[in-house]
């Protein structure tokens, strides 16, 4: 009798000692939805549109306009709207499929595999941040300078920084929606919304010092860069708590939103422009 009832607790033991640190599972899947997101044909033709959106961008003379991220907006196909349909479609895959208890038989948490889904993310950060490099490289050299209308503009790191972070924000956004809902018309929409304005507006607000005259958005050249990179560090803050709000209720989640919050609340009132040029 007493064979028969510790038994299948050895076993529950051997296995809890043999089992993988959970950080290395988390990674793993994380991963494994990076690939697949990168992958997706949505996320690829957004991706091709982006480097056709660099092309027009050279050709029409305003490289600075898809270098700071309006290479990601192209009009309804736009790598924003498509990496937050991805991302949505694959955090909701399980209720949308109803296949909650065969994901519930898994050996992971439904806690874990949010964290994963908003560490793929990174995935699609990368990819861009690789992107706009690359086009950086070719279009202003190693110097980073680029001519308009005959006049140079050094580019700033933090203005190429604006367009992978949006791909970063819009991803982390597509978590949150995907994890409160089960319906495909929630990822639609919210993949539209992010291509009318106001939030079509956040990844290119922003140029910096010297934006040559002639260009079309030079009257924003004395908002803050740097105060509006914050700004959209803290919405995607924001939606990363938001997304791990709906299985982790710790007060560390509070605090992450709260901190979130008040960067992106800061970000967006100091990095908004004070004036229009007087040029």
């Amino acid at each position: 009798m007493s064979t028969t009832t510790t038994a299948p607790q050895r076993e529950l033991v051997i296995a809890s000692r043999t089992a993988p640190p959970l950080h290395t599972v988390r990674w793993a899947l994380a991963g494994t939805e990076g690939r697949r997101l990168l992958r997706h044909p949505l996320f690829m033709l957004g991706f091709a549109f982006a480097v056709f959106g660099l092309v027009l961008d050279a050709d029409s003379g305003e490289s600075i306009f898809g270098l700071a991220g309006g290479a990601y907006l192209f009009p309804g196909v736009g790598l924003g709207g498509m990496t937050f349909l991805v991302a949505c479609l694959a955090a909701n895959r399980e209720r949308r499929d109803s296949a909650q208890d065969f994901y519930g038989a898994a050996p992971l948490s439904e806690r874990v595999r949010t964290e994963a889904a908003l560490l793929s993310i990174a995935w699609a950060g990368l990819a861009c941040t690789g992107l706009t490099g690359v086009a950086a490289l070719v279009l202003a050299g190693f110097d980073g300078v680029l001519f308009f209308d005959g006049e140079r503009y050094a580019l700033r790191p933090l203005e190429l920084v604006q367009g992978p972070l949006y791909i970063v924000f819009a991803g982390t956004l597509g978590v949150l929606v995907g994890r409160w809902t089960r319906r495909t018309y929630a990822a639609v929409i919210g993949a539209l919304v992010l291509v009318l304005p106001p939030v079509v507006w956040l990844p290119w607000i922003v140029f910096g010092d010297g934006v040559p005259e002639g260009f079309s958005s030079d009257w924003l050249d004395h908002a803050s860069v740097g105060w509006h990179v914050i700004g959209l560090i803290g919405l995607a803050t924001v939606a990363v708590a938001g997304a791990r709000a709906r299985h982790d209720r710790r007060p560390r989640v509070a605090l992450l939103f709260l901190v979130g919050l008040g960067a992106a609340v800061a970000g967006i009132a100091l990095g908004l422009p004070t004036g229009p040029d007087p040029l």
